[in-house]
């Protein structure tokens, strides 16, 4: 077959049905991304004989004889296409990651489609932007200065260094690089919001052509750790394992297939049987305290840094400043409500995922997308008991986080594939994994009493905060502590008292996300 893809045509038999991205892709055009591969996200943008699609959608064999365009090829012999210099004047992006799909179809509009950027724009998502500069793009504008001279820079508009890579595809993020002999990991998930793992019969997966391991919690180190990343490993019960005998909530990894190709991975993982014990469930948080409800971690003490195990309780804090009471009961109008935050995903564009290796001097590598780079090789380097000189973590750019990347979400399945079989491996997320395994924003009840003097004065303020960190403590003390201490703080009134507990139930683990719980 032949195809012309950036004015040059060369002949090449795509897969039985392949996509265009992936046939584009391993051709070496990166600036094709992957956010979704369902057509909503606008990533993955091409022209197809001048014409904006999703080459997600685009079965590769249609592209035959049609003139194919990706972003690297936009500018063509002049390098540079207006378009990009546009995006470039008016910096119409942040990490990048949406871009290159977002300019090409932007490049595309006639002028009628610029009268109605909502509707023109549908098929790409920004989630980093607000879309204020790439409208700006759009309409020519530019908020940028073109020199600032040396020790004169702060308080001026600055152009992004990265800028002119970003525009024309050629920045770098997570898997736009090519690795011989590659691995790729698929992940068994679970069907139940708790449950034992009784038994887990590898035998049919293993037969599956291609499959070099299946990974359990017979596999995994028994460490304790945290997914969330700070500084103080204090601040983060020690609740989770790679891999463990017992689910929690409904998305957990329950096994790692590492195969060839992520087809046979995918296969293998269908032909895993696991038998369960089905514990009871507990989802309402409200609930989550009371005598006798189900216990999420019974094993989990003070010293794993869980305030009451036994009362599913990951951290809770109490303060009063003043006398509220009192203060509430002379004020000369007062105001009581409970409101309800809910969860919220953090949606980034390039979904969690990393690559895996050994180097030659035994180095373990791990190439992420990760906010916490230095924080994550501490953790690895303390589950496999390795020397932190013999663990490497790493990024390029990072498409989108948001706080959801400040968690160790791949990382350590990564480096447990690629220590088992000496293999450099693979793990890329779907975005509905993305949704249903990784973290949230934490759901809230928030209920505030407040009160004034007949000037409007305030006079008291009290504020009890019940947080559902899900089912694992990732973040559940920091993001309780900001929520509480910095909402009430900004107010000045003398009586102020905070309540907070935030409690385990088995749902998705919540963690950071930006504005970290205010």
């Amino acid at each position: 077959m032949s195809f012309e893809v950036n004015g040059k045509a060369f002949s090449q038999e795509p897969r039985a049905g392949q996509c265009l991205r992936t046939f584009l892709r391993e051709l070496g055009h990166f600036g094709v991304k992957k956010g979704c591969d369902a057509g909503d996200c606008g990533a993955c943008t091409v022209l197809l004989d001048g014409e904006p699609v999703h080459s997600c959608l685009i079965p590769a064999f249609r592209a035959e004889g049609r003139a194919v365009t990706t972003i690297e090829g936009l500018g063509g012999d002049d390098g540079t296409h207006p378009m990009q210099r546009a995006f470039l004047d008016a910096q119409g992006f942040q990490c990048g990651f949406c871009t290159a799909g977002m300019i090409l179809t932007c490049a595309s509009l006639n002028q009628a489609q610029r009268t109605d950027l909502g509707a023109a724009l549908k098929g790409n998502i920004c989630r980093c932007t607000g879309y204020r500069s790439i409208e700006d793009a759009i309409l020519g504008m530019t908020n940028v200065e073109a020199s600032v001279e040396a020790g004169a820079a702060f308080g001026r508009s600055l152009p992004a260094p990265a800028g002119p890579d970003i525009v024309r595809g050629k920045a770098r993020y997570t898997f736009d690089t090519a690795i011989d002999g590659l691995l790729h990991i698929k992940l068994l998930r679970s069907p139940h919001a708790h449950a034992r793992i009784l038994t887990i019969d590898r035998s049919e997966a293993l037969r599956v052509a291609g499959v070099h391991a299946v990974l359990t919690h017979e596999d995994a180190p028994s460490v304790l750790m945290s997914t969330a990343r700070h500084e103080k490993d204090w601040m983060d019960p020690e609740d989770t394992r790679i891999l463990d005998d017992v689910v929690r909530f409904i998305g957990q990894k329950v096994a790692a297939v590492v195969a060839e190709t992520e087809a046979a991975a995918e296969e293998a993982c269908r032909r895993l049987k696991v038998s369960y014990e089905i514990l009871p469930a507990l989802i309402d948080p409200e609930q989550a305290m009371e005598p006798g409800a189900p216990i999420i971690h019974p094993d989990r003490t003070i010293a794993n840094r869980v305030a009451d195990a036994q009362r599913n309780l990951v951290a809770e804090t109490h303060g009063e400043f003043g006398d509220v009471a009192a203060a509430l009961a002379t004020s000369a109008v007062t105001y009581e409500a409970t409101f309800h935050s809910h969860r919220v995903q953090h949606a980034a564009l390039e979904t969690h995922g990393g690559l895996a290796w050994l180097d030659d001097a035994g180095i373990l590598n791990v190439r992420t997308s990760t906010q916490v780079p230095f924080l994550t090789r501490r953790a690895l380097s303390d589950i496999f008991q390795l020397p932190m000189d013999k663990v490497r973590v790493f990024c390029e750019r990072v498409g989108g986080g948001f706080g959801g990347k400040q968690e160790m979400f791949v990382e350590d399945i990564l480096a447990l594939a690629a220590l088992r079989t000496g293999r450099p491996v693979k793990l890329e997320l779907t975005r509905e994994e993305q949704f249903i395994a990784t973290s949230t924003r934490h759901p809230m009840r928030v209920h505030i009493k407040a009160g004034a003097d007949a000037d409007g004065k305030l006079t008291a303020l009290q504020l009890d905060v019940l947080s559902n960190t899900g089912a694992y403590g990732n973040h559940a003390g920091p993001v309780m502590f900001h929520a509480l201490g910095e909402s009430i703080s900004v107010y000045n009134c003398p009586n102020k008292r905070v309540d907070g507990v935030a409690v385990y139930t088995n749902t998705v683990p919540a963690g950071a996300f930006r504005g970290y719980g205010l």
